[in-house]
């Protein structure tokens, strides 16, 4: 195990592993990283799909989180709301918001998981931050794609 020097530049290029979250094709977060002990029968499990599943509800959570402080944040109970306020909010409903999270091995994507982002604030939706939550998902995947045993037969049916 060697240390690295401070002022050795990390080349990420070099990294096998990536998650990549996106809205309507457009990147959001990319982030390349290593596993140690990668076991490859990952991509041949139930676990995969468990863990993109999981990933999807962290980054939910944390865009409903937002989207709450948000509205709150403009919350005021002394204006009546009027009818045209209903109608100027309805239309932004009429467009459709894909959010996809994949995962990629060697630069190919192996799974790949869409959600609706109609349902989080404008703002929310349209200056996605996660960063507070990047470190999450990245060990969730590295604890996933490092375990030594998987589940690979569900219901008596061989995956």
């Amino acid at each position: 195990m060697s240390i690295r020097n401070e002022n050795e530049k990390i080349d990420y290029k070099n990294f096998r592993f990536e998650f990549l979250l996106s809205i309507n094709g457009h990147i959001i977060c990319q982030r390349l990283f290593d596993i140690r002990n990668y076991n490859k029968e990952v991509l041949q499990s139930l676990d995969i799909k468990w863990l993109v599943d999981d990933c999807v509800i962290v980054i939910e959570e944390d865009l409903k989180e937002k989207s709450n402080d948000e509205l709150w944040k403009y919350f005021n109970p002394y204006v009546e709301q009027t009818q045209e306020d209903i109608n100027k909010g309805k239309n932004n409903h009429d467009k459709k918001h894909y959010f996809n999270f994949e995962i990629r091995v060697d630069r190919k994507t192996v799974i790949k998981r869409q959600f609706d982002g109609s349902v989080y604030s404008p703002n929310t939706r349209y200056q996605v931050n996660i960063k507070d939550i990047i470190g999450e998902l990245i060990n969730e995947i590295r604890t996933v794609f490092s375990q030594k045993r998987f589940v690979g037969v569900y219901e008596e049916v061989e995956i």
